[in-house]
């Protein structure tokens, strides 16, 4: 069984927005386990339930199921609530075996084996959480599997090698999507969403991959193949025709300029067989041989409608000293007028209240997206999360003494910097839509983006908001409100 939180539930039954929401990491090992004859369930379990509906949940779920394994995942921010969740779970239930994995449990090993967990997963899980149910089928004592570290009944922690990073990924199943349909609210015309490739090559500051990169040996970044990747559109297209959008969940599309254009050239032979051609979107980080226009026509014929840009901060200092971003605005405006060029929309994201950030430096980040206006963006407040280089540094200049809230993560400032406050940061992030968009969109539209994001960055009244709007017969207002 594996165990899945998130902090931003619709509804108790259905907690899920939408397909985007969907955890690739375990869906690759549900899907590994299930070829290899297992069973598998998922629960889906909200962070801001009430604790008792959680718990109702995990009763349900543990006497319908009765797993012998229960994996759970976490970054460092879910990491609390898993950690209290598996520990009702070893308390009630101490015969199941506890896995965990993820980014959290591989970049602080030790940390979380000290708590309710028999094993932690170190770096990708598919192989070896399928050694770990052959032999708990057996009834053997888990023993001896590369990437997991296992508390040996004496207490004892056998911390077994790593394999090296998985380098045909078109060997694995496509992931399993059908665990998660029954915590969904079924939407015509959401985002499916398709990994096409693992890894990162860039050295962003407040990112984890450098560090994940050296979990093992081999290749770190993994790009499937257009053929592979082109199955498994064709079989999303005919398990969910009423989806007519898929958004390749890949650090950017653009890595390898060669396999891009083939990509495209076989997603546009693709739709040429379909009634209703799929629209593509994508991450796009901006590089020097990103900023092509032959890219952008590419996209276009392959049905691409949209690219999501990590601008970040407006402020080339912030990006080039404190990010390791290293373009202009100028690019970042040139890639812009490329995408909408050929009839892209442009989302983009934003961080407000990052180290070294000023109020000026806060005002170029507006300047720029108010130039762009980009037709949606991503906008939230600098979290360190540990195993980046932004969190050592928070820790390093003192910004950090104490533990973090994680309540409201991205929604509320936690560090108080001497140039920019945390009353600031919380303005800043309250009114961001309201400078970028003011005079280029409806104003009761700008006022209610920015009444919902000051709801959403307050925990009680958010709290209260989301039980009111989960009443009976509110369908519709959650519908709009949604798309706000």
């Amino acid at each position: 069984m594996f165990i899945y939180s998130c902090d931003d539930t619709q509804s108790i039954s259905n907690p899920l927005r939408s397909w985007s929401s969907i955890q690739f990491g375990i869906s690759y090992i549900s899907s590994v386990l299930k070829a290899g004859g297992h069973q598998t369930q998922l629960v889906v379990l909200g962070s801001n339930n009430h604790w008792r509906d959680n718990i109702k949940i995990l009763n349900t779920f543990m006497g319908k199921f009765s797993p012998h394994l229960v994996c759970f995942t976490a970054v460092a921010s879910q990491y609390f609530f898993v950690k209290k969740v598996a520990g009702m779970i070893k308390s009630r239930w101490p015969d199941k075996y506890l896995v965990i994995g993820g980014v959290h449990a591989t970049l602080n090993s030790s940390e979380v084996l000290s708590d309710s967990f028999d094993a932690v997963c170190v770096g990708e899980g598919e192989y070896p959480i399928l050694e770990l149910c052959t032999q708990i089928e057996v009834n053997n004592i888990p023993h001896g599997i590369a990437n997991l570290w296992i508390k040996s009944p004496d207490g004892r922690i056998e911390k077994n090698s790593p394999r090296p990073f998985l380098q045909d990924i078109d060997s694995l199943p496509f992931p399993d999507r059908t665990m998660w349909e029954p915590w969904m609210k079924e939407q015509i015309g959401a985002e499916l969403a398709l990994l096409a490739g693992r890894g990162c090559p860039y050295g962003c500051t407040y990112c984890c991959n450098h560090t994940l990169k050296k979990v093992t040996s081999g290749k770190y970044v993994r790009l499937r193949s257009p053929e592979n990747i082109i199955k498994e559109v064709a079989f999303l297209h005919a398990k969910y025709p009423t989806q007519s959008k898929i958004y390749f969940e890949i650090e950017s599309i653009a890595l390898n300029k060669s396999w891009l254009i083939e990509l495209c050239k076989q997603l546009e032979a693709f739709n040429a067989t379909i009634n209703n051609s799929i629209s593509y979107g994508c991450n796009f980080r901006i590089s020097p041989q990103s900023i092509d226009e032959k890219i952008f026509f590419a996209l276009k014929k392959a049905h691409f409608y949209k690219i999501n840009i990590g601008l970040e901060s407006g402020s080339e200092r912030i990006r080039r000293e404190i990010l390791k971003r290293n373009y202009s605005n100028r690019n970042f405006l040139d890639v812009t007028v490329m995408a909408r060029k050929v009839g892209l929309k442009v989302f983009v994201f934003n961080m407000i209240g990052l180290p070294g950030e000023t109020y000026d430096d806060y005002m170029e980040t507006v300047s720029l997206n108010r130039q762009c206006q980009p037709d949606n963006h991503y906008t939230g407040i600098f979290f360190p999360y540990s195993g980046t280089e932004l969190y050592d540094i928070c820790v390093r200049e003192g910004f950090i003494s104490t533990p973090i809230n994680t309540r409201l993560e991205r929604r509320h400032p936690v560090i108080d910097f001497p140039h920019f406050s945390k009353l600031q940061i919380q303005k800043a992030y309250t009114w961001f839509n309201y400078q970028v968009y003011k005079g280029y969109k409806p104003l009761w539209w700008v006022l209610m983006k920015t009444v919902m994001t000051k709801v959403r960055s307050n925990i009680t009244i958010n709290f209260l908001f989301r039980r009111i709007v989960q009443l009976p017969g509110l369908n519709y207002v959650r519908e709009k409100l949604a798309r706000i």
